[in-house]
């Protein structure tokens, strides 16, 4: 199984607003093959978002 954290730790880990995250994930700017949404909370995909960012 994959690591997934939730949206709101994955903006604090970036330093930035959730809605700042959100915006991005609307507009395309982060794949979203780095999110898993399960009802209405959305997950972040560990492997895949440090993959994207280079880390």
């Amino acid at each position: 199984m994959f690591g997934v954290i939730k949206l709101k730790e994955f903006a604090k880990m970036l330093g930035v607003p959730e809605s700042t995250v959100r915006t991005w994930k609307r507009r395309g700017d982060i794949p979203e093959k780095c999110f898993l949404t399960i009802g209405v909370t959305v997950f972040v995909k560990e492997a895949e978002a440090k993959a994207f960012m280079g880390v």
